[in-house]
């Protein structure tokens, strides 16, 4: 990470919080009144299905989010930038399940403000996260961006930009993706908004599986949306800025996938088990927990390389302290 990108990061805080508060203004009266007038309806579930749901609530959830916990100890005292937008991401998305936990434990499932919480801190984890891939993948296995090593795409390209004036391929390539992302994030919105909450007798307690109004604007209207305007600023840092775009180009980048991929990961599941809401839950559950143990398993198999002191690079302890 260079100066310029060290710059941006102030902003990003900033940014972190307004876009996080703006909901809260845009959606109040969808927080106030969540459901339309027949939106809940009574449906029956199998005992195995029951099971189910009760074992991911009280085994699959404090199961991740312990190990959330382990690896955020694990991460505390790095400070390669990408372990620690790891870290942070790992923070976020533990806050938004401790969120998610109170609003069960507290409020039987019926507080909005936990609830957004909850959805808030998975996609600004999510975000970090993926600023943490693209930065690992550049430093540790493409070397696109390190200065003095030779980028891994070279045998594809032939010649580059570090050694030659020619135009990058690579940079190229995100030229695509970037508004191919864009055109694909107009999914979203184009989904029709429909709120239901589905009463179900869960060993003869009853639960409700609700899909508020504010939960599907949030996810389907202002996520993509957000995802968009970020995607459009990583393209024009991409195109028009002159020196060494791909830094600054990356932070926006990886900031408009968390919303998108939290967005498409709701719709799926709201819309898959709309019969049933309560497979929907039990699924964002156990990918949750896949998730953060792939996160683990991905930390210890690669640890000898992970969290060697390497002078040389850039993600060095002793040239990040910055980061932390």
């Amino acid at each position: 990470m260079n100066t310029q990108s060290r710059a941006v990061a102030p902003w990003l805080w900033v940014g972190i919080l307004v876009l996080g508060l703006l909901p809260l203004f845009l959606y109040w009266p969808a927080f106030q009144q969540p459901f339309l007038p027949g939106s809940m309806t009574v449906h029956e579930i199998t005992v195995l299905e029951q099971w189910f749901v009760v074992i991911t609530a009280f085994a699959v959830k404090p199961a991740y989010m312990l190990l959330s916990l382990i690896w955020i100890i694990w991460l505390w005292r790095r400070h390669e930038f990408d372990l620690v937008a790891l870290r942070r991401g790992l923070i976020f998305f533990l806050g938004g399940e401790t969120a998610c936990a109170a609003n069960y434990v507290l409020f039987s499932g019926n507080s909005a403000l936990t609830d957004y919480l909850h959805s808030y801190g998975m996609v600004v984890g999510f975000s970090f996260i993926a600023y943490a891939v693209l930065e690992g993948m550049d430093f540790r296995l493409v070397k696109y961006s390190a200065a003095n090593d030779r980028c891994a795409a070279l045998s594809l390209c032939r010649t580059c930009i570090k050694y030659a004036d020619v135009p990058c391929a690579l940079r190229k390539l995100f030229s695509f993706i970037i508004p191919a992302l864009i055109t694909i994030s107009l999914m979203l919105p184009c989904a029709a908004l429909n709120p239901l909450s589905q009463r179900i007798n869960i060993l003869r307690s009853p639960q409700e599986f609700p899909a508020p109004l504010w939960t599907q604007l949030f996810e389907g209207h202002y996520c993509p949306w957000i995802s968009i305007v970020l995607l459009f600023v990583s393209w024009g840092v991409l195109l028009f800025k002159k020196t060494e775009p791909v830094p600054v180009a990356k932070i926006f980048f990886a900031a408009a996938v968390g919303p998108l991929g939290f967005g498409f990961m709701r719709l799926f599941l709201r819309t898959a088990y709309r019969e049933n809401m309560a497979w929907a839950n039990v699924w964002e559950e156990v990918t949750e927990l896949i998730f953060i143990i792939g996160v683990g398993l991905l930390l210890w198999l690669f640890r000898g390389a992970l969290f060697k002191n390497d002078p040389s690079s850039p993600t060095d302890p002793k040239n990040a302290q910055s980061a932390a």
